[in-house]
């Protein structure tokens, strides 16, 4: 008997490809296209046949052609993303450095060369010391200052020419510009009594005698209560070599300027006994 075919339509099942949306690629935006690894989507496709099973009788060849298989391989179509080695940014560079390492390189060097610098000068100025030590352990001669001789040239700058022309100078008088405005009869080559009320050291014979009216100005209204006869300077006793602190020093002088009170007079004044320049001053009794 000859086979027989059911005529009825015959369920085929449905291996037809989905539509699939490619995720964004970057290389996309930047060219317009996927790369060439992306276009080649075909080679990836693989078809899988289907068969049927007919009737009874064995398999047959359906009369219904059956839609192919596509398997999707993701992984080929589009591939993995890979960076552009070109885009990649270079960073600028100094000797081969970068800026940073080359700055930080320079400060370096620049700090180096001043603790160098500073390790040698403070290396000499300590040789030097070394050396003035060593003179002074193996007992070398020491060097003693001494007052220069008082000459006009030296100090008549100081004390109003007693030095060179003590003549004429002796007698004249100065006037203080504040301070009451005590006036003064100067004396060269003479020095003043009394035990001083003050020593100091001042520029010059003018000086001192202004320092003695500016005593004589605030002590009275500072110390009211003191003994009066200490609270007046009534003349002075000055010093040219002892301007000179070195020389005052070394002859234990507080002071080229000593203020003096008390009663003053000429015939009180006497020479001098300090072994050095002296001239007196003495405030006129108004």
């Amino acid at each position: 008997m000859a086979p027989r075919y059911d005529e009825a339509p015959e369920v085929a099942p449905h291996a037809l490809p989905e539509v699939h949306q490619p995720p964004a690629h970057p290389e996309v935006a930047q060219y317009g296209q996927f790369p060439q690894q992306h276009q080649t989507l075909h080679p990836s496709i693989k078809r899988e046949d289907s068969t049927f099973s007919g009737g009874a009788g064995g398999g047959f060849a359906p009369s219904h052609p059956v839609a192919p298989t596509y398997a999707y391989d993701h992984q080929s179509a589009y591939g993995t993303a890979q960076s552009d080695p070109g885009r990649q940014s270079k960073k600028a560079t100094i000797c081969g450095c970068t800026v940073l390492v080359f700055i930080l390189s320079a400060i370096i060097a620049v700090l180096s060369a001043a603790v160098i610098g500073l390790a040698a000068g403070t290396g000499v100025e300590a040789s030097r010391a070394s050396d003035a030590e060593s003179k002074l352990a193996s007992g070398g001669a020491t060097t003693t200052v001494t007052a220069p001789p008082s000459t006009a040239t030296d100090f008549n700058t100081l004390d109003r020419n007693c030095t060179s022309n003590a003549g004429s100078t002796t007698g004249s008088s100065y006037t203080s510009t504040f301070f009451n405005q005590a006036t003064y009869t100067i004396y060269c080559n003479k020095d003043t009594p009394n035990a001083p009320l003050q020593s100091l050291f001042v520029a010059n014979l003018d000086d001192c005698m202004d320092a003695c009216s500016s005593y004589s100005y605030y002590i009275p209204t500072d110390f009211p209560s003191a003994n009066a006869t200490n609270q007046t300077c009534s003349a002075v006793s000055f010093i040219p070599a002892w301007t000179n602190k070195t020389f005052a020093t070394e002859g234990t002088a507080p002071g080229n300027c000593y203020l003096k009170g008390g009663t003053q007079n000429k015939t009180a004044l006497y020479a001098p006994n300090n072994g050095q320049e002296t001239h007196a001053a003495i405030v006129n009794e108004s």
